[in-house]
């Protein structure tokens, strides 16, 4: 969890190389690793499709679904990567393709719609005004997905800002599962993901309150009450056995970003990242003047751990800084244990 942390923070910071769709300005813009993974319901078949944006000329776009015994059907898992004219204002434009996983005439067509919804996806968002992070909502005709639609656009989405498309009689037929962002060159979180189904089930762990005193932890004008179980491992961060950290950092603001830092902060710590899923059904975020706060459920698939992740993002004003607080418990622990961590995440307090 550690580890989890302290990447998600320097994302922020670091990463300000920043694109957007051909033909499209976007209030968060892109950065090289940004993906972005749907459920997709227009197929008989449980299905997944996916999108990777490695830099302003060079997409990917991926299906998968698992084999199905009762519809005998086998394991699909295709990829495609294609480059494209990124001066295109007409909408998406190709210009080369590589085709990874197909194997059959069947396959063909499953190519051929991802083609469909790269180009779909990039008109209909070049459409849309998304000049702040509000939502919009948009009745269209989608003959893909069965005619009318209403398509949530959400400027917190990656790539096409497309949070979910419902049908006409209400019913989500292609939904936003989760969205990340690749760390290194051999980050497959991409690449490996077989979709989500509800909250996963944590392992079950041996947690025991015991009887202790109170204390205040203090980091760059941030305060929170916490007790003499948990152990300060560094100057801004305290462990609770195994079982839980909690951060406290000061981040300054680029001066180019000052103008919508608290959602570009927002957007990118609610990303998956290095093998470790962000569940976006499971998310919770509740927006303030001047304060985020987001509560988001992690997925480990290898390791089988569920992760309960909290974040307070505070703009501090007048010094160009931002206050970010970070709490994450093992599922199973933070389920038995409510009240105890609900009053610890009350008691912070930030003095800028």
């Amino acid at each position: 969890m550690k580890k989890t942390i302290l990447t998600l923070a320097f994302t922020f910071i670091a990463s300000f190389s920043a694109f957007s769709l051909p033909g499209t300005k976007q209030y968060i813009p892109d950065i090289s690793g940004e993906y972005v993974y749907y459920r997709d319901r227009s197929f008989k078949n449980e299905s997944i499709v996916g999108f990777l944006f490695y830099n302003e000329s060079t997409y990917a776009a991926r299906f998968y679904s698992p084999a199905d015994e009762k519809n005998s059907t086998p394991e699909r898992d295709i990829t495609i990567y294609v480059s494209v004219n990124p001066e295109s204002k007409a909408g998406m434009e190709f210009t080369g393709e590589k085709i990874q996983g197909a194997v059959s005439e069947q396959d063909t067509e499953i190519i051929n719609y991802l083609h469909d919804l790269f180009y779909e996806f990039t008109s209909r968002r070049q459409k849309e005004n998304l000049d702040s992070c509000k939502k919009i909502n948009s009745q269209q005709d989608f003959h893909q997905f069965g005619g009318n639609v209403n398509i949530l656009f959400n400027p917190y989405v990656p790539i096409f800002n497309i949070e979910e498309i419902k049908t006409s009689d209400g019913q989500s037929i292609f939904s936003m599962e989760t969205a990340g962002h690749l760390v290194s060159s051999t980050d497959e979180s991409f690449s490996v993901f077989k979709g989500i189904e509800g909250l996963p089930k944590d392992k079950k762990r041996i947690f025991k309150k015991t009887k202790s005193q109170e204390t205040e932890a203090e980091f760059g004008g941030q305060k929170i009450i916490l007790d003499t179980m948990w152990k300060q491992s560094m100057e801004n961060l305290w462990l609770l056995e195994d079982f839980a950290i909690l951060s406290m950092t000061t981040m300054s603001v680029p001066e180019e970003q000052k103008n919508h830092a608290m959602d570009t902060l927002l957007r990118r710590l609610c990303q998956s990242t290095d093998l470790s899923y962000s569940i976006a059904p499971q998310r919770k975020i509740t927006i303030n003047e001047n304060k985020i706060s987001v509560m988001n459920i992690f997925y480990q698939p290898e390791s089988e751990n569920v992760t309960r992740d909290f974040k307070i993002i505070t703009q501090n004003k007048g010094n160009g800084t931002i206050s970010l607080l970070t709490l994450t418990i093992f599922d199973s622990v933070y389920q038995k244990n409510r009240s105890y961590f609900t009053k610890i995440l009350e008691s912070y307090k930030v003095s800028h």
